[in-house]
């Protein structure tokens, strides 16, 4: 039980990286925002997803630190991934990784269903081919007892079902795999990477998640290759964690962040962000990390940052600042195979912008969805930029929804046409019990 409840701790450490929570605040002085949160704007109408437990339908309850991951398929289909609790006649059952299809054709969101061999699935990253394949990667821990770990797995949706999950690199000493961030090239090929233990000693790997790795994969001819290191190992007490993986052209962009220390205080936030390039070509180098960025008081990193390829060549970085009360937002941008960023974009300076994530379109428009608000009810709050940084201002989405809306991510379909999800807790409810979806959400602030 001691390791299963450090893993827990150290789960909670992790996730919990200034994140707004879902539930009210206690100190109502607290709640004050130092500015006006973004205008309200009218939505379309939004669809609750469904769960089906063996041809059940059943109520559930969100496992609210992971963020629902949505992507669209060609033939104007979409899938959304989220962990949950579904309940049951003796109560809410295991955690575990559902997936939802919205089928083009009868134009509705199917019951989700699970996916996975263990009782607990989370931190789902899913990209969808040329073909309209869906590729999906994510953590699976078959137990709960504390020699239980949880592995890298990877499925994909092919000929109307999923094929079996297959562990992406098993090694006896990997420890805990997680925060695992798939990649797609413009020839189909898959690339990941993640969170592992197996290069720290096993003391550090008994004693905390956090004491791990950055380990990054292809997949080759149906296999995926030995794992490489691509962060450089300081000190035992300096850690990388939330990576994020893109394509730009013929190479690969990651970022990652930097945490020193070991209690839940210390990991509230990231002393760095470091990043860092290779290659496509199988068995290339990975270049020697840099930075990014170093925290300069407040709260940086972790889930407050995002990355997103840019369909015309480059990456772009979506990320918030936080310190007393507000937080800015900001935009950098990697051009096509340079190697160093172009200086940051302030777009927005607020108490919004948190957990920010993002989707480019064809044209360069760059749309951001966040949560308005921390440490209160929330809502969910979204942002158009041009290339150059420059937009209308951003806006409240869920303006006419009762309880507490957050956690959202945004995808483009092939008219680049947003759609985004989110979750949700309902009025009088002290958990999150329903994910939600919207198609075409209006950005462009009212009219004065």
């Amino acid at each position: 039980m001691v390791r299963s409840r450090l893993w827990l701790f150290a789960l909670c450490a992790t996730l919990c990286l200034l994140s707004p929570g879902l539930a009210r605040a206690q100190d109502p002085a607290s709640a004050a925002p130092t500015k006006p949160l973004p205008p309200e704007v009218a939505q379309p109408a939004y669809s609750v997803l469904r769960i089906d437990d063996a041809g059940i339908g059943r109520s559930y309850r969100v496992w609210e630190e992971w963020v629902p991951q949505i992507v669209t398929t060609p033939d104007g289909g979409a899938w959304i991934f989220f962990t949950a609790q579904a309940r049951g006649e003796k109560g809410f059952g295991d955690r575990r990784l559902y997936a939802s299809h919205f089928d083009p054709v009868l134009m509705i969101w199917l019951p989700a269903q699970t996916l996975g061999s263990g009782n607990t699935q989370f931190g789902a990253s899913a990209v969808v081919d040329s073909k309209g394949i869906v590729h999906l990667v994510y953590s699976d821990r078959v137990g709960a007892g504390p020699d239980s770990w949880s592995t890298l797995v990877y499925q994909r949706y092919v000929d109307g079902g999923w094929t079996e999950p297959v562990p992406v690199a098993p090694d006896p000493n990997a420890g805990h795999q997680m925060l695992a961030s798939l990649a797609i090239d413009a020839n189909d090929g898959l690339h990941v990477i993640w969170r592992d233990q197996r290069n720290v000693s096993a003391e550090a790997r008994a004693a905390l998640p956090t004491n791990a790795d950055l380990l990054a994969s292809d997949l080759i001819d149906g296999a995926w290759t030995a794992p490489v290191q691509i962060n450089t190992r300081e000190a035992p007490d300096v850690n990388p964690a939330w990576p994020r993986l893109v394509v730009d052209g013929e190479r690969l962009v990651a970022i990652w962040s930097i945490y020193k220390g070991t209690t839940a205080e210390e990991m509230k936030s990231a002393v760095r962000v470091e990043w860092s390039t290779r290659p496509l070509a199988p068995g290339s180098a990975w270049s020697a990390p840099q930075t990014l960025f170093e925290r300069q008081g407040g709260d940086a990193g972790g889930r407050l940052i995002d990355l997103v390829s840019d369909p015309r060549g480059g990456a772009v970085a979506i990320f918030g600042l936080y310190n007393k009360g507000s937080n800015d937002l900001f935009l950098q941008r990697l051009e096509p195979g340079e190697d160093a960023w172009r200086e940051p974009l302030l777009l927005s300076s607020g108490d919004y912008g948190y957990l920010p994530t993002a989707a480019i379109a064809d044209d360069g428009m760059v749309y951001i969805v966040f949560n308005n608000g921390r440490n209160r009810d929330v809502d969910i709050g979204g942002l158009v930029v041009d290339a150059s940084g420059k937009g209308a201002g951003a806006v409240t989405l869920t303006p006419a929804e009762g309880g507490v809306t957050a956690r959202a991510n945004v995808a483009l379909d092939a008219n680049d046409t947003p759609w985004i999800v989110y979750m949700h807790q309902p009025i009088g409810s002290s958990i999150v019990t329903e994910v939600q979806a919207v198609h075409a959400p209006t950005f462009a602030p009212p009219a004065p």
